[in-house]
């Protein structure tokens, strides 16, 4: 049985274990080594890899968690896509992104949240803005992003740059970029997050696999 047809009941509970093991670690912060360290250990664990080689070969098994959940991990802290309910913790959305590069008064147009980079639009009820956000690193995504659209639409776009406890932006750096932003004529905000417990989330309890 290819790992992808795993049964629904035993993929899920592979996914909770997963996603509560990387909130303990800190995926986001891990180096790519650590990462491939990680990887290894989910195929000696009898809770994750003792399951999957019951349906298939170890590259088959190391592939899936790779493909599958991890993927997905980040996009599912961001309230995006269908593993959100999987993640232990969560940013608080979209919503907290808008009114951090608008202000007050903004919301989230309906059906509008997106990715590649994380983006949606937003409406005061008479305008619409595209706002797009990532951390640091990516903000040459989200600049060519935003100036993509500012060349289809009048109106301004804005970017926000996320961090949370444990990163900074240098101050050289963050001169940069406003420089650049101002250039093109987007908005950039900064915002610093923090998680909190995800509403949506289905692993309450260890689950037993």
């Amino acid at each position: 049985m290819p790992l992808k047809q795993l049964p629904a009941s035993v993929r899920e509970r592979l996914l909770i274990e997963i996603y509560r093991q990387a909130n303990e670690l800190d995926w986001e912060f891990l180096s790519n080594g650590e990462k491939t360290n990680q990887y290894r250990r989910w195929i000696e664990d009898p809770r994750v890899g003792g399951v999957l080689l019951s349906f298939g070969e170890e590259k088959d098994a190391r592939v899936w968690i790779k493909d599958v959940p991890m993927k997905e991990y980040a996009r599912a802290q961001e309230g995006i896509g269908n593993y959100v309910r999987y993640a232990v913790n969560r940013f608080r959305g979209a919503k907290e992104i808008v009114q951090a590069a608008l202000g007050e008064g903004w919301e989230v147009r309906r059906n509008s949240i997106g990715e590649k980079p994380n983006h949606c639009y937003a409406t005061d009820g008479e305008s619409s803005r595209y706002v797009c956000w990532g951390r640091a690193g990516t903000f040459r995504d989200l600049i060519w992003a935003s100036v993509s659209e500012a060349a289809n639409t009048s109106d301004r776009p804005a970017i926000v740059i996320t961090t949370r406890d444990g990163e900074t932006i240098s101050r050289a750096d963050r001169r940069q970029q406003e420089t650049i932003a101002a250039h093109c004529g987007v908005d950039l905000k900064y915002l610093h997050r923090y998680m909190i417990p995800n509403p949506d989330y289905v692993g309450n309890s260890d689950p037993e696999i």
